[in-house]
């Protein structure tokens, strides 16, 4: 029909609903679909084309399986979300409502491009309540989403914009436009009817939309049939204004979260290596487009949800580090008024119009901007303590720290701009191999300063067989208070009968702070070394005490061609415990608040052994709120242990508050599982005058002293 339409009527028969019944030339919309659509194509081409001005080099097209694994998980499941269950809850009653009710216009669609007969009986009545449903749960999320961001407030929402609102209330009015078509066509069937009963199986097919069919109620027949037809047209005009502003809305974070799903980082370390580094002409970022094309993706997937400013320690205590405005979101803006310039020069324009449109820009041209110092300071890049908070908590899988680490690189490998802390250390580990400056030839020496040098297998002096190297660390060798940790470990390895050696003073730092700094030759210098040397002695096993030794031997040595099965001591312990080779016999109920380490917790996910062995030498342990994922930075990670902290007025220093956490419970003991996190959590107890009350130790000292005769 093209002038006119399919009359509505009343019950049928066979429980059922007419597709695009009352509406007149309602084949024209599946024309005008095809306007919203090429919107939509456009800006998304053009988007795609500003991430292709990326010149750094990203490869993600690996592992495909996995990939698309990942995409239908964090998509359709929405895994990711639920780490806040409230909004992520909501959110995914809004996905979810969404997709079906767009699956449920695809089959009205298909009755009109592909003569499918209409869905009848009890097919009819399941489908329809289904759809209805969820379309309410969809109404039930976008209000309590509203609710959260305009009446809760919280802080992680501090930078809502005006946009913000209308899209929620164009979301709002589509879901709501659904229901009052949906009534006026039922209480149009009612007033058709000779009985109402003739038209009951709608409030089964439909149980929300009957509700507001009473709406309706009091109108003429002739009225309803009315604003069905204006309701239905204003609820399509609202629908294709929603497909076509996604591209340049915060909507766009529907398709650029589906692309983060896909091409997230699957390899172990978050760190890209520099390959080939002695013949790299230039080092780290310095421009925006310097960066690779899924890091400018990142910026575009950015929701400003705030989970990552929520749980960044930078943040929370004063810092200039805002992972989501000082950080992603400048980035974002620069980007932004630098692509138009960037795809003018790219197409090659006639210099003539690159004038006019500098002529026309503002006060600072985008391209005169620096990256580094006039869209993310120093302070900014500086400030952050590679906790991974903000990447653990991110819902669109966003890479916050190889940003950072990559303006780190540029800085220090390439200006010279550093804190001259920092320069220090590079200079420490470049002479002596560690970054306290002690002399590399001691470096064995605190296994005759404890006592225990007859129970290990210095291979360089003694050279016995092995199974598994142990890789004491810098701490364990320069650090006073960390080489009591080393003798306990050492002297718990030998009763437990495990067969162990150590390199002494072949070993070498593994490199973490120089590369977490931002000196990845001296990273590559230092961890090559190493691999040289492991492989000497044909090591295949390796025990490493400190947590940021066994991320980066685990997870980034790899990268240089150094493949071991590598464990951190608490995972070797808790083995060890659990099959009686070492076995408590001084338990004691002692209240204890344990330190989850980041770079143990959240870079590596180990969280249950180190609790394990701390149960079995009889500690009760008291969970705080910042625990496990959700753990507070004690601020020495990113190669911050060697930089010096200054305390933000009105807020303390992050081992200060992290150290107000786990005193919160009054507990007796506060146990960690790091070097960095001992020194920085022992300062703030001393700081607090609590010393005497309250012992920091490490988890191995805690389980040698429940076993030690």
């Amino acid at each position: 029909m093209i002038f006119g339409y399919i009359p509505l009527e009343g019950g049928y028969e066979v429980p059922m609903r007419v597709v695009g019944a009352n509406i007149p030339f309602e084949w024209l919309i599946y024309i005008l679909m095809f306007i919203p659509l090429g919107v939509f194509i456009y800006g998304f081409y053009k988007r795609v084309q500003v991430w292709m001005l990326a010149k750094g080099e990203i490869h993600r097209n690996d592992k495909i399986g996995q990939r698309i694994w990942s995409w239908f998980v964090y998509t359709f499941l929405q895994l990711r979300l639920f780490k806040k269950p409230t909004p992520g809850t909501m959110h995914a009653f809004l996905f979810w409502g969404f997709l079906v009710l767009f699956l449920a216009a695809g089959v009205d669609a298909s009755h009109h491009w592909l003569g499918f007969p209409h869905i009848e009986g009890a097919s009819y009545i399941g489908f329809s309540a289904f759809v209805d449903i969820f379309g309410a749960l969809a109404l039930i999320g976008i209000i309590v989403l509203a609710v959260i961001r305009y009446v809760q407030k919280p802080d992680r929402l501090n930078d809502t914009k005006s946009s913000d609102g209308w899209i929620i209330l164009l979301v709002f009015a589509i879901l709501l436009t659904g229901y009052f078509i949906e009534g006026a066509r039922i209480m149009a069937q009612i007033k058709w009817s000779t009985h109402i009963s003739e038209i009951m199986y709608e409030k089964y097919a439909s149980p929300v939309g009957w509700y507001f069919a009473f709406l309706f109620q009091g109108m003429s027949r002739d009225a309803v049939l009315m604003w069905h037809r204006i309701l239905w047209w204003f609820h399509m005009a609202l629908a294709f204004l929603f497909i076509a502003l996604i591209p340049y809305t915060k909507l766009w974070h529907i398709m650029t979260g589906m692309l983060n799903y896909i091409f997230r980082n699957l390899e172990p370390s978050e760190i890209r290596v520099i390959k080939n580094i002695e013949e790299a002409e230039t080092f780290g970022v310095e421009k925006i487009e310097e960066f690779g094309w899924k890091d400018l993706l990142d910026l575009d997937a950015c929701i400003r949800c705030g989970r990552c400013q929520e749980n960044c320690p930078a943040y929370n205590t004063g810092k200039h580090l805002n992972p989501k405005i000082t950080l992603i979101q400048h980035m974002k803006q620069h980007l932004d008024e630098k692509a138009p310039y960037l795809l003018k020069q790219k197409e090659q324009e006639a210099d003539a119009e690159m004038v006019a449109m500098t002529e026309e820009a503002e006060a600072v041209n985008p391209m005169e901007k620096s990256l580094i110092y006039d869209v993310v300071t120093t302070d900014v890049i500086w400030d952050c303590t590679n906790c991974r908070a903000c990447m653990e908590h991110c819902p669109m899988f966003i890479e916050h720290i190889p940003k950072i680490i990559e303006m780190r690189r540029n800085l220090v490998m390439w200006q010279g701009d550093m804190p001259s802390e920092a320069q220090m250390a590079f200079t420490n580990m470049e002479r002596n191999y560690n970054p306290w400056g002690v002399g590399w030839a001691n470096r064995a020496e605190w296994l005759k300063e404890r006592g225990i040098r007859e129970m290990v297998n210095v291979l360089s002096e003694d050279g016995g067989e092995f199974e598994y190297l142990l890789y004491a660390g810098c701490a364990v060798s320069f650090d006073d208070r960390y080489k009591k940790v080393g003798e306990a470990l050492v002297r718990l390895l030998n009763k437990a009968g495990v067969s162990f050696a150590y390199l002494g003073t072949e070993e070498m730092c593994c490199g973490d702070s120089a590369r977490r700094l931002g000196n990845e030759y001296l990273f590559q210098t230092l961890a090559m070394q190493n691999i040289e040397n492991f492989n000497n002695y044909g090591v295949k096993k390796i025990i490493v005490v400190c947590p940021h030794g066994y991320n980066t031997i685990k997870k980034e040595y790899p990268q240089l061609g150094g493949t071991y099965e590598v464990y951190h001591y608490t995972e070797i312990l808790a083995k060890l415990v659990a099959e009686g080779k070492l076995k408590p016999s001084k338990v004691q109920a002692v209240k204890t608040t344990y330190h989850d380490s980041c770079f143990l917790g959240r870079h590596n996910d180990v969280y249950d052994e180190p609790r394990q062995v701390l149960k079995a030498a009889g500690c009760n342990i008291v969970e705080i709120p910042q625990t496990r994922n959700k753990g507070f930075c004690c601020g020495a990670g990113g190669g911050r242990m060697w930089l010096e902290e200054h305390a933000v007025e009105g807020y303390k220093r992050i081992n200060d508050t992290r150290t107000e956490q786990l005193l919160s419970p009054d507990p007796e003991m506060i146990v960690t599982n790091c070097p960095f996190c001992l020194t920085m959590i022992s300062d703030g107890v001393k700081g607090v005058n609590m010393e005497e009350k309250v012992k920091v130790f490490d988890v191995a000292e805690v389980l040698w002293k429940s076993i030690e005769q």
